[in-house]
């Protein structure tokens, strides 16, 4: 009983804590950093900066301090309430874990590793509860983003629509064999990262580009990158 009451005492603080430290300015502030330069949201509280970033196969939390300095997450517990945007209730919550070490060997981000493919792409919201945080001026911060997919390196393999036909027609050769699209392999194989697709003569040619999908997304990448011609 009585670890339940101080759960709930906890709780009520927490949601204290929040309202005071999310007021308007801070809220206003947060929803500018939306479009941030990783294509993650950012949220802005009284001492930290924190940016989420979500791709189809999970999401990414980095904590700043005041000094805009990473903060080490390895003491950190976190978690993020998904909301639908067709309901006001929560929809799911997971627990975020620390990311696998740095190069200096302390975790600057949290990480959660599931498929978000089925969350809507516009209207969901998600909201971040983080405690532990090394500022005894604000051990824990809870704070709301909207969910938005960003640019992380991952890809995705979508289905061939009439509106992808010009796309096609324009690139014309599959980039990894550098043959033309279509004729006796069938349809395309679109690929996506981030806000860009190429497309794919065949599922071996996309093996390729899951193992070495810089050299096919990055600024330089052309759709005649196979073919000798690298000055696109």
């Amino acid at each position: 009983m009585c670890k339940k009451l101080t759960t709930i005492a906890f709780a009520v603080a927490l949601a204290f804590c929040v309202t005071s430290l999310i007021g308007p300015a801070a809220a206003q502030e947060g929803h500018d950093h939306a479009a941030a330069t990783h294509g993650g949201a950012q949220a802005q509280t009284k001492r930290y900066h924190f940016e989420a970033t979500f791709s189809t196969t999970g999401l990414k939390l980095t904590v700043h301090g005041p000094d805009h300095k990473s903060v080490d997450v390895s003491g950190l517990r976190a978690k993020a309430t998904f909301y639908h945007p067709s309901t006001a209730k929560p929809w799911f919550t997971r627990e975020l874990r620390p990311s696998a070490a740095g190069q200096d060997r302390i975790p600057t981000s949290l990480e959660l590793a599931m498929n978000l493919s089925k969350v809507p792409a516009k209207g969901a919201k998600v909201v971040f509860q983080v405690s532990g945080l090394p500022d005894p001026g604000e051990p824990t911060a809870t704070f709301t983003v909207p969910f938005t997919l960003g640019d992380d390196g991952s890809i995705t393999v979508g289905k061939i629509t009439n509106a992808d036909e010009k796309a096609i027609a324009a690139q014309r050769v599959c980039p990894v064999s550098g043959e033309e699209l279509g004729g006796e392999m069938g349809p395309p194989v679109k690929v996506t990262r981030g806000g860009s697709s190429v497309y794919l003569r065949c599922k071996n040619c996309l093996k390729k580009v899951e193992s070495d999908p810089d050299k096919f997304f990055s600024a330089s990448a052309a759709p005649h990158a196979e073919t000798g011609n690298h000055h696109h």
